[in-house]
């Protein structure tokens, strides 16, 4: 256990390290990065003085830190990785628990549908289109997300992961990459950053 997290920090300090020093590794995730760094900014700024800071605060961390691995791992390896999931599944129902204002069951109802309503996306864009356009595990993730910031986020999440995949393609076409419709990117990344945001904004409207 204690070895599984050490090498996670050690794959996601490299990741995010290559990434902001525009390493032809990590560049295409540039966007993601000053993200993840921005909304976490800003999410301190939002609390300054704010006597009930220690809540939004801890989850924050925990989220920040737990999008941060998944940004990495996916980003390098094209999975999310079913603990990852878990990981975030269980903050999101312990944080709803203990200071959202929505019903834990509710939002594992949101979530299950959620989840039934991505599954199927999934499953029609490979009929039509006879690849896939969303991983398994960008479902999973998707689902499990849902318990952090409700149903009612999702599209404002989706929106924010299309700005930023779109911003990742075209750095990679700056660089020279080919690129055609069935080009596959990690979409992991970009659905962590529209998950973050859109999360760090429902606090300052808390």
């Amino acid at each position: 256990m204690i070895r599984a997290l050490r090498k996670t920090c050690d794959r996601t300090g490299r990741f995010f390290g290559d990434t902001l020093a525009w390493q032809p590794s990590g560049r295409q995730y540039i966007v993601v990065a000053w993200g993840l760094i921005a909304g976490a900014i800003w999410l301190a700024i939002g609390l300054a003085g704010d006597p009930g800071w220690t809540s939004p605060a801890l989850a924050g961390c925990y989220l920040v830190v737990l999008l941060a691995s998944v940004c990495a791992i996916d980003g390098r390896y094209g999975i999310i990785p079913d603990s990852m999931v878990l990981a975030l599944a269980a903050g999101g129902a312990l944080q709803t628990y203990l200071w959202g204002s929505a019903d834990v069951w509710s939002r594992g109802l949101e979530a299950t549908l959620v989840f039934a309503a991505a599954a199927l996306f999934r499953a029609c864009y490979r009929w039509l289109r006879g690849h896939d356009g969303l991983g398994f595990g960008d479902v999973k993730f998707v689902a499990a997300g849902t318990l952090w910031i409700g149903v009612e986020g999702i599209p404002g999440l989706l929106l924010i992961a299309v700005v930023s995949a779109l911003a990742s393609l075209l750095i990679l076409r700056s660089e020279g990459h080919e690129l055609d419709r069935k080009q596959a990117i990690s979409f992991g990344p970009h659905l962590a950053i529209g998950l973050w945001w859109i999360w760090v904004l429902g606090q300052q409207a808390a």
